[in-house]
């Protein structure tokens, strides 16, 4: 229940804050629902607490960054590519 409300949490910072201008273009920025699953395969592959969330461009693709800090205090950046839903190494 606890990852359930720091993701809708989240999502709604992602939502309001990640994309900005982005949003006023249907050419650009990121449907909310690829947020909501790039964030979700993240901590399925790093479980933790979200510290931080970003949305950008690489080489002309969206990239979901995701920063998670781990029961044992450490701290990941997972990238997500949302297109595909599966982290990137």
């Amino acid at each position: 229940m606890k990852i359930v409300t720091n993701l809708a949490v989240f999502t709604a910072i992602a939502m309001s804050l990640s994309f900005g201008s982005a949003i006023a273009n249907d050419d650009e920025g990121l449907p909310a629902e690829r947020v909501i699953a790039a964030i979700q395969t993240a901590v399925a592959a790093h479980p933790g607490r979200i510290t931080e969330l970003e949305v950008e461009r690489e080489d002309g693709r969206f990239i979901v960054e995701v920063e998670i800090i781990s029961a044992d205090g450490r701290r990941t950046e997972v990238k997500v590519d949302p297109e595909k839903n599966e982290a990137m190494r």
